[in-house]
């Protein structure tokens, strides 16, 4: 039986924020209009500030509203976390994991991983959110997220590092690439053929715009975007080359659809990828399954890669 910690009135609250009216909300919880519109209503009294700017197509939140919402949401992960603390006291590996994981994974490792923890574990659920990666580091430390699988991740004396390896840089490209089957290329001969680019918010493009902007100076890529999928969809067709580590594309490298090129500048140092929690939390046992099975995945898909370029 799920715990009921959360009062009422917040429940009703964020379910309105979440949903966008009295309506809505009415509809999801199955209680009447009326009595969710009284609950709010009543926190508004209680707060001596309004939570809604009521408009005629919805409801949006007021300053004071999203300080209560965000009270309310931590007060409902807290009571989560407390319903999967007794559950595993009880020894039943159980509960749901929240992981905040990079979208270049999400068409080869975190399906991996869902198929991995529904056959060996089904009663653990998986919340998978696909964040940035200073996202993701920042949803860790504020507990919105147990688990994290990060590139480059920033030391924290508040962050513990489950499993972490290095990703050496290289040149990804598609079929008649001029590079492509060449095993290796340095950083002046990659630039000679026309780039595509991680946006400048994500920690690959601002490594190589801190130690090597020239790359892009004068001439800007032909395509920049934060999204993998399509900076992949991009190199298939076989015009561009993009700079970063295997692990991005590695369902596409095994496919054969994609090539890399190792990079092998003197100086050149490589990516990490990391599976951390927040040191400041008891770690449950689902997230550690869930955190070890991760591990293991990626680690067994980086090697299966590399014994196959080497064949």
């Amino acid at each position: 039986m799920s715990l009921h910690l959360v009062p009422r009135a917040l429940l009703y609250l964020e379910t309105v924020a979440r949903l966008g009216s009295i309506q809505a909300a009415s509809r999801a919880l199955g209680i009447a209009a009326s009595a969710i519109d009284r609950q709010v209503i009543a926190l508004e009294d209680a707060c001596q500030a309004p939570l809604f700017e009521r408009h005629p197509r919805g409801m949006r939140l007021t300053t004071a509203g999203e300080s209560v919402v965000l009270l309310a949401r931590r007060w409902q992960d807290d009571a989560d976390r407390l319903e999967a603390e007794l559950r595993e006291m009880r020894g039943e590996q159980y509960g749901t994991v929240r992981l905040g994981a990079m979208d270049s994974l999400s068409n080869s490792v975190l399906p991996l991983l869902v198929d991995t923890i529904a056959r060996d574990h089904p009663r653990i659920h998986l919340a998978i959110e696909i964040l940035s990666p200073p996202k993701a580091a920042a949803d860790l430390d504020s507990g919105a997220i147990d688990l994290a699988i990060v590139f480059n991740l920033p030391a924290d004396r508040w962050r513990h590092v489950l499993w972490s390896a290095p990703l050496p840089f290289g040149c990804i490209v598609g079929p008649g690439h001029p590079l492509w089957g060449v095993p290796e290329t340095t950083l002046n001969e990659a630039a000679r053929f026309p780039m595509a680019a991680q946006s400048r918010d994500l920690p690959v493009r601002e490594y190589l715009d801190r130690r090597y902007g020239w790359l892009f100076d004068p001439v800007e890529p032909v395509l920049v975007s934060n999204s993998q999928q399509l900076m992949k969809k991009a190199l298939q067709q076989g015009r561009l080359m993009a700079i970063t580590s295997e692990l991005t594309a590695i369902s596409e490298l095994r496919a054969g659809e994609l090539w890399f090129a190792r990079l092998t500048d003197p100086g050149l140092k490589p990516q990490t990828i990391s599976v951390a929690v927040d040191a400041r939390r008891p770690l449950l046992r689902a997230a550690r399954l869930v955190g070890d099975a991760l591990s293991s995945i990626v680690e067994g898909e980086l090697a299966a890669r590399r014994t196959e370029a080497r064949a």
